[in-house]
């Protein structure tokens, strides 16, 4: 369990970033389903798409935590690296959200998926591979950060 002492209103309160790699971890494994669905050889359009409904779903989630829990506890920190790196981050996610969304709306009914199976599908493996990027930005810069420094 990774515990990050962090500058909130009461003091001596810890933020546990357990929950946010717990939520990575759920979100890894949706990925690599996916990506098993999006292979020319095992290509499964209408799994695939039910699929990234459900990582929306979960992807939002994971937003919605550090929208309203992680980022504003880091934003109040007296570390001046510590509120730097937060913002980079914030900012960075702003693009994830768009694009899940837009990609959301462009696939909306498996109608749509069916009349164009290739684009949905090399679209979705650029959101799918963007995600990744992230995740792994997450997983091996921001959270160690955080957990040294916040």
């Amino acid at each position: 369990m990774v515990e990050v002492e962090a500058a909130l209103p009461l003091k001596g309160t810890t933020m546990n970033l357990d929950r946010y790699q717990e939520h990575h971890a759920e979100i890894h494994g949706l990925l690599e389903d996916l990506n098993r669905r999006l292979q020319p050889g095992a290509f499964d359009a209408l799994g695939a798409r039910q699929l990234m409904v459900t990582l929306g779903a979960r992807l939002n989630i994971h937003l919605a935590f550090e929208d309203r829990a992680l980022y504003p506890t880091l934003l109040g920190s007296p570390d001046a690296a510590v509120r730097e790196k937060t913002t980079a981050y914030m900012n960075e996610v702003g693009g994830l959200k768009e694009a899940l969304t837009a990609h959301l709306k462009r696939w909306l009914s498996t109608t749509e998926v069916l009349a164009a199976p290739e684009p949905f599908r090399v679209q979705t493996l650029d959101f799918l591979r963007a995600l990744e990027r992230r995740l792994r930005a997450e997983d091996q810069d921001f959270y160690p950060f955080i957990a040294t420094r916040a």
